[in-house]
Formats: structure tokens, C-alpha cells, sequence
């Protein structure tokens, strides 16, 4: 315990949580301010009950030995055990944080908090209750499974798929600070323990954090999805609650997601392990929250969760386009999106609808936005490329010494041309009538390949991206005829690899329609890709990239698949808060809007 400071000054002794001293005036040459005397008193009044709580608890043998837990058979008995173990954790922990908050903030020695020896042995105690908290838990766990035949849950592997956060939300606290009571701000008010009010305010935190999170993910009310959203939501929560032995216990006492996450009375402790369960779902989890939802097929093996189905395997139907929009408000980064991809018809089906609700997605390492005028229709039209890269130098001569005299100097010409690899659909009729254009076009060379067990088929005998010519004078190279040079770069068969798209867990989708396109002309990047355009035009029988964007869209429309602000965030998250939890939202989240703010706003 630290040493009490001077008996007599005349300010406040009393500590915030930045070490920066309270030194409001003191009366008669106390050591505290009133107001943090009255919390030095309150703080240990309660510490003292909740000691003599803990004293009082009967001890219960049977929920301290591991043996007759794992052996344990009665989930109603496993839940008395639980507790019983959750309030004994619950007093030592207060009784351990009220020692540490006095010490770190008030110092003094006038107050019995028991000595070093006496807490470290409440530290010990607390996780030995914890472990038998977790044994009885995981048990529990078991036996709910078990009732379901749903034992599968404990045979998933929790790293089969990365967890890195990339979603695109930002994990700043929702509410102000709460590392310690602020008491500069409660002039007048009610004078509460401290400790007591740090642990509401970091529940009321973890509260809203959830609360305010799933209030972005809603659907704008307007929208014809709004309600299909709502079930992602929770199909997303439960989700993050299966695979948790503690929440998947506490399930038990709600028959939805909102009645769980609609009770005010959650501790500490849960709610965190509950924003924890939510935040970290990784992307592939979000994949199966939408199909949950959306499977036709609901036959299966499955657990049921708060009133709802989490299944074991994935559907594999085929999803609408808006589908991809649940996906996109949950997790906002295209590269990590697309590791769920497992066909080359889902990579295009969700690259259109980030593209035509022109959602701002994060593109870490794949992109599909280029900057080329015509890159989105060549994009929309079902052509992915694995790069769209600048424009490098078409054309260049240097002159080399051969390293002879007698030979004397020797001119180099080299001829580069531009070349994109992509991939295309093998279910689209549109994407062969487009690699046909594609080969009866003037400038274009052109490689191809089925699938991967496909032959590989080119436009010309020799598909080349670069070739050399060499003379003894600069002006001879005129004469020497490109097409009698053997230094040339060729497109080989292996080369196609480098267009399949990349796809389930960043493996390459080899089933596709894989295409080397060579520009064999004078131009640009932005030539080529605008000739790409053209053939799509023709193919969709339309005059220029605008008519095509709208013959590309307006099915999709007409299907009630596109509509504005499907995706995105609500306009008005503030409604949305209130629409979800049926209360407006906090004074000091309506105060700072910007808590909403998404962490994608700065791409």
C-alpha cells in the first residue's frame, strides 16, 4: 500500500487515472477534498460488503472438482454451478479491483484493505474459479451440443481461415472515457463509488459498442431488403455466440438475439466477451451468417441458436446479386471478400455489385477499380483482370559494345507490346462471343484456355509480348524486317496461370475461361482498354461504353437486385439505432456522431 502523503496541505491528495493530482481546496487540513473524501468512504464500505459476502458464501465442493464436472450429466445442475462460480468470481474481483483502485488513487493507510500476502491470495483464488468456470462451461457446452447432435461444432478448426481484422470499422471506444470516474463533470450530483461507477460506465461502453455496430449494418427502412438484413444481423451474431462455450450457456436463457442483447441487466464480463464474439468474425463467417439466411435448402446438419439455424456446411447455391451487398456493410475490403469467392462466376457477380453500388471498398492487394476510362465496363462485362498496369515504354533503341573493335558497336531495337490476363465465365455465352471479337480484331493476339484441363488455343502461330532487332548502324535497323528476328518473348502455355483469378482462401480458381490478350498497336493502355470496350459492344449490340454500362445494369434492376443504398450504411444511423433497440441512442453518442464513422471513410 503507498505511504500517505503530509497530514496537513490544502489541497486534494486524490489521484485521476493520468497521475494528475484532484488539488481541489481541502477543510481544516484534511487530506481530501470533500467529494473524494465521500468516495474513499463509499469505495471501502462497499468493499467491505462485498467482503463479507464472499465470506458468507457457502462453499460448494462439487463445482471445485473436475472430476464430477466433466461427469456431470444435468445441465440444470451445471447451470446452479455456474452460478455460483460466476458471483464468487464476481466478489473477488471486486474486492481485488477495490484495493487496487484505492491504492493507485488514494493512497493512505487508514482503511483496512488487508495486507499484500491477503489480496495476492484473492488473485489466486479468482483464477481458480475461473477454471473451474470454464470446466463447467465447456461442459454445458458439450451437453447442449450433445442434445442437437451437433457435436460437429467442437470438431471445426477456429484457424481454418484468417481473422485478421480488415472489416473497415475502427474499434474506438463508443463512449468517453472511462478509466476513471469523472468527477470534474458531476458538480452537484449524487457522490457514487467510484469503482462502481467505472465498472456501469465500461458495461454501458461494451453496450453500446454492440448495439451501435448492428445499428450500421441495417438497411436503410425504404429499402426492399431491409428486413432480409435484419435476419444477416442476427444470423451474424449467432454466429459469433456457437463456437463460445460461455455465451453458447447463457443462449440458453433467451429465445432471440434482440432478447439477449435487449437485457440491460448483462455483466461486465459478458457484454465484453460479447462485442468480442461479434467483432472478430472473420469473412468467411460473414459468407455463412448471408447463407443461413438465404439457403433455400434449410435440410442440413445444424445447431439451433437463439431461435435460429447455424449450419454446418454452406449451401452452395447460387446467390442474388444483392446478396453480396450483406456481405459488403459488414466488411468492407474487396481483397478479403473475394477469399470467398469459389467460382469465377461468384468473383464477378460480387466485383459487379461493388461496382455498381459504387461501394468504397478497401483494396489491399487485388483491386477492381483501375482509373482507366472504360476499366469499370470491361470489368462489368464479366472480363477480371489479374492487373491493369500503366503504360511502360512500347519502343526503345540502345546501342551496346560487342567488346571487339573489330566488330565495333551493335544498335538493339526493342518492339514491346501491352498485354492483359484475365478471366471470363465458361457459363456466359457473351464471354466467347467476346474472346471471338477479341481474335478477329487487327491488333489483338490473343491465348486461351477452357478450364484447366482445356487445350490452349492461340490467334496466331506466335503470341508475343516483346521482340529485338540488331544492326551495325542505327539506321540499318529500318532494314532488318521484324519478322526474321528469333529474339522475341512469347506467351507460353504456363503463362495462362497468371490469369485465373484468385479466389476461396487465395487459392487460384482454375475453372474459368482464362485469356492472354496482346495489343499488338501503337498505343496506350488507355487505347487497349478502350478497344476491349468496343467488342463488348458489339457483342451487347450497343454504340458506346454509356449504353453498355445500362445494358449491363438495368437487368439486375429490373430484378429488384440493384437499388440505392441497398449496401451501404444508412444514411441516418441515428434511426436506424432506434429502430433496431427501440430507444434513441445515448446523449453522448447522439453529441458525436462521428463514433459511426467508418474506418473505410479515409480510403
Amino acid at each position: 500500500m503507498s505511504k500517505s502523503p503530509k497530514k496537513k496541505r490544502d489541497t486534494c491528495a486524490a489521484l485521476y487515472s493520468a497521475g494528475i493530482q484532484c488539488d481541489m481546496p481541502t477543510v481544516d487540513g484534511q487530506l481530501w477534498c470533500p467529494r473524494h473524501n465521500e468516495e474513499r468512504l463509499k469505495l471501502y464500505a462497499n468493499y467491505k460488503a462485498h467482503h463479507a459476502l464472499l465470506d458468507t458464501l457457502v462453499d460448494n465442493p462439487a463445482c471445485s472438482d473436475v472430476t464430477t464436472i466433466l461427469g456431470c450429466t444435468a445441465l440444470p445442475l451445471l447451470k446452479e454451478w455456474n452460478d455460483y462460480l460466476r458471483l464468487k468470481y464476481r466478489l473477488l474481483t471486486r474486492c481485488i479491483e477495490a484495493r487496487l483502485y484505492f491504492s493507485e488513487r488514494f493512497f493512505g493507510n487508514d482503511m483496512d484493505f488487508g495486507h499484500k500476502a491477503f489480496w495476492e491470495s484473492l488473485v489466486k483464488k479468482r483464477a481458480e474459479v475461473e477454471r473451474f468456470l470454464c470446466y463447467v462451461e465447456t461442459r454445458a457446452y458439450q451437453l447442449i451440443l450433445h442434445a442437437q447432435n451437433a457435436l460437429w461444432v467442437l470438431d471445426r478448426d477456429p484457424d481454418a481461415h484468417e481473422s485478421g481484422d480488415c472489416s473497415g470499422y475502427d474499434d474506438e471506444s463508443l463512449g468517453h472515457d472511462v478509466s476513471f470516474h469523472s468527477v470534474e463533470s458531476d458538480r452537484g450530483a449524487a457522490i457514487d463509488d467510484p469503482l462502481e461507477a467505472v465498472l456501469r460506465e465500461k458495461s454501458v461502453e461494451f453496450l453500446e459498442k454492440i448495439r451501435s455496430r448492428l445499428a450500421r449494418y441495417c438497411a436503410p427502412s425504404t429499402s426492399k431488403y431491409h428486413y432480409e438484413r435484419l435476419e444477416v444481423i442476427y444470423a451474424y451474431v449467432r454466429r459469433g455466440i456457437f463456437t463460445e462455450p460461455a455465451l453458447m450457456f447463457l443462449s440458453q436463457s433467451y429465445d432471440s438475439v434482440m432478447a439477449l442483447l435487449s437485457d440491460d441487466n448483462l455483466d461486465l464480463v459478458t457484454l465484453e466477451k460479447i462485442w468480442n464474439a461479434v467483432k472478430t468474425l472473420c469473412v468467411h463467417d460473414i459468407r455463412d451468417a448471408v447463407d443461413d439466411v438465404l439457403r433455400a435448402n434449410r435440410e442440413g446438419d445444424y445447431v439451433m441458436v437463439l431461435g435460429g439455424k447455424v449450419f454446418k456446411e454452406a449451401s452452395g447455391e447460387e446467390w442474388p446479386l444483392h446478396a453480396w451487398g450483406h456481405m459488403m456493410v459488414i466488411y468492407h475490403c474487396y481483397s478479403c471478400l473475394r477469399t470467398t469467392c469459389k467460382t469465377v462466376d461468384e468473383v464477378i457477380a460480387m466485383t459487379r455489385f461493388a461496382l455498381f453500388s459504387e461501394t468504397a471498398l478497401s483494396q489491399s492487394y487485388m483491386k477492381y477499380e483501375y482509373g482507366f476510362d472504360g476499366a469499370k465496363e470491361l470489368i462489368l462485362a464479366g472480363f477480371i483482370p489479374s492487373d491493369i498496369p500503366l503504360s511502360s515504354p512500347r519502343h526503345s533503341i540502345i546501342c551496346t559494345d560487342s567488346g571487339s573493335q573489330s566488330f565495333g558497336p551493335m544498335w538493339e531495337e526493342t518492339k514491346r507490346n501491352l498485354s492483359l490476363y484475365g478471366s471470363l465465365s465458361l457459363n456466359d455465352a457473351k464471354a466467347q462471343a467476346f474472346v471471338n471479337g477479341c481474335i478477329r480484331h487487327p491488333d489483338l493476339m490473343v491465348m486461351l484456355r477452357k478450364g484447366a484441363d482445356g487445350r490452349v488455343i492461340r490467334s496466331r502461330p506466335v503470341v508475343w509480348t516483346s521482340r529485338k532487332r540488331h544492326a551495325r548502324s542505327r539506321s540499318a535497323l529500318a532494314s532488318v524486317p521484324w519478322e526474321k528476328t528469333r529474339n522475341i518473348v512469347r506467351c507460353e502455355d504456363d503463362d495462362l496461370e497468371e490469369a485465373q483469378p484468385s479466389g476461396w482462401n487465395h487459392e487460384m480458381i482454375a475453372d474459368c475461361l482464362m485469356v492472354v490478350l496482346v495489343d499488338g498497336s501503337e498505343g496506350n493502355m488507355s487505347d487497349f482498354v478502350h478497344k476491349l470496350v468496343e467488342i463488348w459492344c458489339q457483342v451487347y449490340h450497343v454504340k458506346d461504353k454509356e449504353e453498355l454500362y445500362s445494358a449491363l445494369e438495368m437487368p439486375f434492376v429490373d430484378a429488384g437486385e440493384l437499388e440505392q443504398c441497398t449496401c451501404g450504411v444508412t444514411f441516418n444511423v441515428m434511426s436506424a439505432y432506434e429502430s433496431l433497440w427501440g430507444t434513441p441512442p445515448p446523449p453522448w453518442l447522439v453529441e458525436s456522431p462521428n463514433r459511426f464513422r467508418l474506418a473505410t471513410d479515409s480510403f
